[in-house]
């Protein structure tokens, strides 16, 4: 059994994975939101990956680093440390610093360096799109950051991230997505739109060559040892990093650590979209078989003075919210 620890209101991504036949050899799994684990003394026995940590507060980012210890005492496996996990700006800042994305990111709140526009503003804890468009000149961002302010827009959680994008052909763009699952890299996402933010992809847009681009990289886990590298910084071991290549190398823009895993497509125009689909869903479905944990006696877990403590305010406030 796997147990997906996310939060409340994003414990949908993973529903593919609980419905029958997304793959032959996909193991059981389940989600619980975090304010219930939070609850708990007694767990079952199951591998445990702790996602959505850029979505945790401060003080449930905590929680759930003791808890993650404490079942990993237990002799649990446990992915994705709490503790370690580097979220979107800390990460950016060390893929730069280490010399593998040639752009930078910083927090429009704090000290501002010179950048080299284009630049954009972003969440750092969101993965939606951008709050705006590309910014070309410094003026451009300053009235930005101030418009965002006086809509009353809180700059706390603003990032500014210069652009780093390179069509495949005039007007197409494209991004890969690449698991890791414990020790397991894979390319299995391949989307293309008609904008330099490429998110969703757009239907009917795609060629058949790029179809054709699609399967050959799922099929070969084409960029598993370009984007190891990016996972290890991040000490991610199981999330979803969103690439593209730009000037012959691969940039990485973020790892979502609670990624959608899809419901399978049922139609659609390309039969190669379909079997490169197919494919990358038969290599997550063996990498999760692969840190599976077989049902067993359920384990006791003993919280901690500070986890009780926080357990008795929370109950005072009926919330489990700081």
């Amino acid at each position: 059994m796997i147990i997906f620890l996310a939060t409340r209101h994003h414990c949908y991504t993973v529903k593919g994975l609980l419905q029958a036949g997304f793959g032959p050899d996909a193991p059981d799994c389940h989600v619980m939101p975090y304010d219930e684990l939070f609850t708990l003394d007694t767990l079952q026995a199951a591998t445990y990956i702790f996602t959505d940590i850029e979505r945790l507060p401060a003080w449930d980012r905590r929680l759930a680093a003791e808890y993650y210890r404490g079942l990993k005492a237990l002799g649990l496996r446990c992915l994705n440390d709490p503790a370690r996990v580097m979220t979107r700006y800390p990460l950016l800042f060390a893929l730069h610093a280490a010399g593998f994305n040639p752009f930078r990111a910083w927090r429009v709140d704090g000290d501002v360096p010179t950048p080299r526009f284009p630049v954009f503003l972003r969440f750092e804890a969101d993965h939606g799109r951008p709050l705006s468009g590309l910014l070309h000149s410094a003026n451009a961002l300053a009235a930005e950051i101030l418009s965002l302010q006086m809509s009353g827009l809180p700059l706390v959680d603003v990032l500014a991230i210069e652009f780093c994008a390179q069509e495949i052909a005039p007007g197409a763009w494209r991004k890969h997505g690449t698991y890791r699952i414990g020790d397991r890299v894979l390319t299995v996402q391949a989307v293309v739109e008609d904008d330099w933010c490429v998110k969703y992809g757009k239907a009917g847009f795609a060629t058949d060559q790029m179809f054709v681009e699609e399967h050959d990289v799922i099929a070969r886990n084409a960029f598993a040892g370009a984007i190891a590298p990016a996972f290890d910084i991040a000490a991610i071991e199981w999330g979803r990093a969103d690439h593209a290549t730009v000037d012959g190398r691969e940039v990485v823009y973020e790892i979502n650590t609670n990624p959608g895993v899809g419901i399978a497509t049922v139609t659609h125009r390309s039969e190669l979209h379909l079997a490169a689909e197919r494919l990358g869903r038969q290599a997550i479905a063996e990498a999760l078989a692969e840190i599976d944990t077989p049902v067993g006696a359920d384990v006791c877990f003993v919280p901690s003075h500070w986890i009780t403590g926080h357990r008795a305010r929370c109950v005072a406030v009926n919330t489990y919210q700081p």
